[in-house]
């Protein structure tokens, strides 16, 4: 993978975290909608792994920014007394 095209998958990713919708990463980007849903499903398994097998989304926190670099050194236990927003 050349720069340019590094740059584009780091980007996306970046826009992920900030819940930005998958479609509108592939326009910004120049990703196809299946390359960004990739990452997004990536992310989320990362989140899910972290957060107790719920992502970001599913937990209604969608406005914080979460690294998920920093997600993986959490134990899931110590985040099971989250719920999701009801």
């Amino acid at each position: 993978m050349n720069h340019t095209e590094q740059a584009k998958y780091d980007m996306a990713k970046r826009m992920l975290k900030g819940q930005i919708d998958v479609e509108e990463v592939a326009m910004m980007s120049g990703l196809s909608i299946e390359a960004v849903q990739k990452l997004r499903d990536e992310q989320d398994q990362v989140e899910r792994k972290s957060l107790g097998g719920m992502t970001v989304r599913e937990l209604g926190v969608e406005n914080v920014l979460i690294d998920n670099d920093v997600l993986e050194e959490f134990d899931k236990d110590d985040m099971s007394d989250i719920k999701p927003n009801e």
